[in-house]
């Protein structure tokens, strides 16, 4: 009984819950599927839908009825009339509807259309069995007739009542095809011009059929009624009708289906069906009993065979021409519509009238879905707050799931105070909260899980009480979800958590302080900006922005307090990543800089190409040019390691690098050069990208001068021989850039050998090479003993020469084992920490060794062949210094020497030296031995 109800609740409310169902019955069955549609195997499979769905709605239908009339206080055999008249509508009336056009409009209209129809034939000024008959299409085959007519109980007008139930039908199709519709998902998207085109064909086809149905009724009347011949009434009104739906419902089923036998046996039991109670209601006539008891279930039965026969015929038509949607409303206008027309035209009332009326009534039933939330809305708005109070005294959320957003998924108004349910939800049950956040993100309800998931988020960022549980927060940000200006906002805390978790992971108290003390200068521009911004979540994250920064200052200083007291030195040495503008350590390359400048300021200038061995600072260096140069020229620094060169296609390589030069140019210089959207690139991405270029052009001063900076160029290789883009196009780009925009110099790093460069020669024109390869002495010398203000550790003389000796002032190396050193320094006595001697320098060489491990295992693995390896290891197990012939060399690598021995040296691992060769630096040696 309660699995009626359910059917009917996912038709009105749960579209895909009925979905789910008609899969689970059969897959292949679409969810707008019709009885025609069915083969005899999948008809036995859905018996128990077709019961829940008609049988027992039947019976809900006139259980319905029966209350209603029986408070009205209506007479006995009207009641009994009515009540087997809603019965036999729906039951007949749904069923057609499921077989002519789906299973889910057939059980909306058989339900609704028991209602509205039944009531309607009972709710007259004086209940007298003989007025309910003129509803009874025994005695009017058609509304039509009855309008063109006169009828015949009251000879003197047209019953104006006729009209209301033609408007009532209108009614109750729209509406059961706007649920269908919205149900189902089943319209296709088909020009207009064809779906126009089949509403008019199939109203036209209709409204033939029923004028020359009419025609033949009318004329039988006129002459039953001289005739008076009681024969011919009945030939007129009942035998008629008993050919017209056998025949109608024939040809329907053949056109459907093509399945002739099944058509004719289809359209003789319907015949025969109606033919019977037609005969019973003749035959006990007169019997009180029996008589409305009959009346109403013959008026049922061909009234419902009426309205689905006469909307079948044109909705067949429109749905082979065009869709289902185009059938349901070429079907109303085709019948319904028909017989709208037939009383503007015999005048039975005016245009003006019933023109706005039936329009209104039309609209009202196909726009039934989405007036239906609007007028749900007040007792959904109590039953919900009722729910969302009955939780909380609860302290349970199991009744969450019974809140309107997730029963009823046509409801489009917000159900206000859903996000803060969800949050009380999502405190208490984190999973059940987060499920129920990630359903109604795909829904109406969406603005509420966006709402809840900020607001959790705001609640995780306020609970963060320690840099610990800061450095943590970001895994749990959902700002890349959300598509609002809440997202920026969260991303900059979830940057700011991670920037705090690098801090941590810094080794020294020195580098921690260091980092920690960028974050605070970042939460305080982030500060300032909430505090002038007037956007709505600014009030509700600036006491979260300011809380975090005073935990960073609190650490901070208890960071220094223990400096302080065990009197450590604080390391400023960074390990494996490249120097930021913002790190004092960074030494300044004068000798490089300046070469830069002299080149850059040429208005001549060719590309520059910036080119050494790995680890030598080439990125450190870019890095800090806007330091370097003068600041007329704007640094734009790409890094083709990151997402530029993970694009999949040309759209997305440009957007990347546009988004990393409109950061850089922020970063160094504070300049705001025009944005480049995703959207504008995609249309013609190269085209769109010159454009873009154009515009940053005319948008610096006259002075100004861009540089763009492609670190590891080299990676584009990768990205060309995988075949995501192609080479000439890129390359042809930049060499377009080089030779007809002077305003902007192209400087590329890489750390290929320049013999691998060259294969690119003839798009890269005239390029300067600018070598980069260890520190001058007197850097070396500042980075080893003066790398911050006030280093507290002092270095002797001897100790200084044998840190550049083992390095050969290579400046990763150099940081490499000074941060080794420091450590040592640290754990030796308060007495002898403040100077480092030769004998720390040594002990530190094993550490440095296996700290530094990827940066020497990248040389074995990846820069060498199998062949340079053994000839490395044989120069390395020699010793220190020591130089080794050539034919020495040839004779461990007899196989392709020459190239392996031009390898090494392009890669400065090796160096010739007198008559022979030996390691550039000491420690790559010590590496390899």
């Amino acid at each position: 009984m309660l699995g009626s109800f359910r059917i009917i609740n996912w038709l009105l409310f749960t579209p895909s819950a009925w979905r789910a169902y008609v899969a689970s019955i059969d897959p292949n069955l679409s969810p707008d599927f019709a009885l025609s549609d069915l083969k005899m195997q999948q008809l036995t499979s859905i018996w128990k839908l077709l019961v829940l769905g008609h049988g027992l709605w039947s019976v809900w239908v006139s259980l319905i009825v029966i209350v209603s009339l029986w408070l009205l206080d209506v007479p006995d055999e009207v009641l009994v009339l009515v009540s087997c008249y809603a019965l036999l509508f729906t039951l007949v009336g749904g069923l057609l509807g499921s077989l002519i056009v789906s299973v889910a409009f057939g059980i909306i209209s058989g339900a609704l259309g028991g209602i509205l129809l039944s009531l309607s034939i009972a709710m007259i000024e004086v209940y007298s069995l003989d007025e309910i008959l003129v509803f009874s299409m025994t005695k009017n085959l058609a509304i039509a007739v009855m309008l063109s007519v006169p009828d015949i109980t009251f000879p003197q007008n047209s019953d104006p009542r006729a009209i209301w139930t033609v408007l009532l039908a209108i009614f109750t199709a729209s509406c059961a095809g706007s649920v269908m519709y919205s149900t189902t998902k089943m319209a296709d998207s088909l020009p207009p011009y064809r779906q126009i085109g089949s509403i008019v064909i199939g109203v036209f086809v209709s409204a033939l059929t029923v004028f020359f149905i009419s025609q033949l009724v009318i004329i039988l009347i006129i002459n039953a009624a001289k005739l008076q011949s009681g024969i011919l009434y009945v030939l007129a009104y009942d035998g008629l009708i008993v050919g017209v739906f056998g025949l109608s419902l024939a040809f329907i089923w053949i056109w459907l289906t093509w399945r002739w036998g099944q058509g004719l046996l289809l359209g003789m039991a319907a015949s025969l069906f109606v033919a019977l109670f037609t005969w019973l209601n003749h035959e006990f006539n007169g019997l009180m009993p029996l008589k409305p008891l009959l009346i109403g279930i013959q008026g049922g039965i061909e009234n419902a065979m009426l309205y689905m026969l006469l909307l079948g015929f044109p909705y067949v038509l429109a749905k082979r021409i065009a869709n289902p949607w185009a059938g349901i409303i070429a079907g109303i206008l085709g019948s319904a519509g028909a017989y709208i027309a037939f009383a503007v035209i015999v005048e039975s009332y005016p245009l003006t009238f019933i023109l706005p009326l039936t329009l209104s009534v039309f609209l009202l039933g196909l726009g039934f879905v989405w007036l239906r939330p609007l007028l749900f809305y007040p007792f959904q708005a109590a039953w919900n707050l009722l729910l969302c109070r009955a939780d909380e005294r609860l302290g349970d959320s199991r009744l969450l799931y019974k809140h309107t957003a997730f029963w009823d998924e046509h409801q489009y108004l917000p159900l206000f105070g859903l996000e803060s349910y969800l949050v009380m939800v999502a405190e208490r049950n984190p999973a059940e909260g987060r499920a129920a956040i990630e359903y109604l993100s795909t829904t109406s309800q969406s603005w509420a899980a966006k709402e809840a998931q900020i607001e959790l988020d705001a609640r995780q960022l306020e609970n963060c009480a320690g840099v610990k549980t800061i450095s943590l927060a970001h895994r749990h940000l959902a700002a890349g979800e959300l598509n609002s200006s809440v997202a920026a906002l969260l991303r900059s805390f979830s940057r700011i958590s991670r920037d705090v978790k690098a801090g941590l992971s810094q080794e020294s108290n020195y580098n921690q302080r260091l980092a920690l003390n960028a974050v605070e200068d970042r939460l305080d521009g982030l500060l300032r900006e909430l505090t002038r911004s007037e956007e709505l979540y600014a009030r509700r994250f600036r006491p979260i922005a300011a809380q975090w920064r005073q935990t960073i200052t609190d650490y901070v200083r208890t960071l220094t307090q223990v400096v302080e007291n065990r009197q450590e030195i604080s390391n400023p040495y960074i390990i494996g990543i490249p120097l930021t503008e913002h790190q004092e350590i960074f030494v300044g390359r004068s000798d490089i800089s300046e070469r830069l400048e002299r080149l850059l300021l040429d208005i001549r200038c060719p590309p520059l190409l910036l080119y050494g061995q790995r680890r030598t600072g080439k990125t450190s260096l870019l890095n800090n040019l806007g330091k370097l140069l003068p600041s007329t020229i704007i640094p734009l620094f790409v890094d083709l390691q990151g997402p530029t060169s993970l694009a999949r296609d040309y759209v997305g390589f440009l957007y990347n690098m546009s988004r990393a030069m409109l950061t850089s140019a922020k970063r160094h210089r504070q300049v705001l050069l025009p944005a480049l959207t995703r959207e504008i690139l995609t249309t013609d991405p190269f085209t769109s990208f010159d454009e873009w270029l154009d515009e940053i052009e005319y948008a610096l001063e006259a002075n100004q001068t861009l540089l763009l900076i492609l670190d590891e160029f080299s990676a584009l290789e990768h990205v060309f021989n995988k075949g995501r883009l192609d080479e000439v196009s890129v390359l042809g780009m930049f060499r377009h850039i080089i030779q007809h925009r002077p305003r902007i110099k192209i400087l590329l790093s890489g750390s290929h050998t320049i013999d691998e460069f060259e294969r690119w020669a003839s798009y890269l024109i005239n390029v300067q090479t600018v070598h980069i390869s260890y520190l001058q002495n007197n850097e070396a010398l500042q980075l080893i003993e003066h790398p911050v203000k006030d280093f507290a550790l002092r270095y002797e003389s001897s100790a200084s020469q044998r840190v550049m000796e083992i390095t050969r002032n290579h400046p990763a190396l150099i940081q490499l084992l000074c941060s080794e050193i420091v450590t040592l320094k640290n754990k030796q006595a308060i007495s002898e920490r403040r100077l480092a001697q030769v004998i720390d320098v040594e002990a530190v060489v094993e550490g440095a060794l296996q700290h530094g491990r990827f940066f020497f295992a990248d040389i074995a693995n990846n820069q060498v062949t199998q062949e340079g390896l053994a000839m490395l290891r044989f120069l390395a197990g020699q010793g220190e210094g020591k130089i080794v012939s050539k034919e020495q060399l040839r004779a461990q690598c007899p196989d392709d020497f020459e190239a392996t021995l031009r390898n090494l040296l392009l890669r400065e691992l090796i160096e010739p030296f007198e008559n022979g060769y030996r390691f550039q630096v000491e420690l790559i040696r010590e590496w390899f031995d």
